[in-house]
């Protein structure tokens, strides 16, 4: 007879938003990064997609190291700043994620959605090299 398997412990997937609650949701996201004076510096790009929020910044190039080739003064470069997974439609369980150098995620901080815009904003991980 076959074993059945029970997974003990999954983990809990994002939400779905629809098209309207991403809508908002940017909204909202643009009004608490606009109280912050670093998010508001670094952060160049949002993105939502598959229930979490994806923060993107950009830097300018130098082009005086010998593996840049071909730049031109003013090329600019967009990195993962860090993602934020929402769990619940009200904002209410969210987890402010941070990516490693080895392309996998690590949970810094769990909480609403305001905290975690915080934690992003207090936190050493989340800064920009060179700004």
């Amino acid at each position: 007879m076959p074993r059945k398997r029970i997974l003990v412990k999954a983990k809990k997937k994002p939400i779905k938003l629809t098209e309207k609650e991403k809508e908002d949701l940017m909204n909202t996201l643009k009004l608490e990064i606009e109280k912050t004076s670093k998010l508001k510096k670094d952060i160049s790009r949002i993105h939502i997609r598959a229930g979490r929020i994806y923060f993107y910044s950009e830097r300018e190039l130098k082009g005086d190291g010998p593996y840049i080739n071909g730049l031109k003064k003013g090329d600019f470069v967009e990195d993962m700043y860090g993602r934020i997974t929402l769990f619940e439609k009200d904002y209410s369980n969210c987890t402010l994620d941070w990516q490693r150098h080895n392309d996998q995620w690590i949970v810094i901080s769990k909480g609403k959605l305001e905290n975690c815009i915080k934690e992003a904003e207090e936190h050493d991980f989340f800064h920009v090299i060179g700004n």
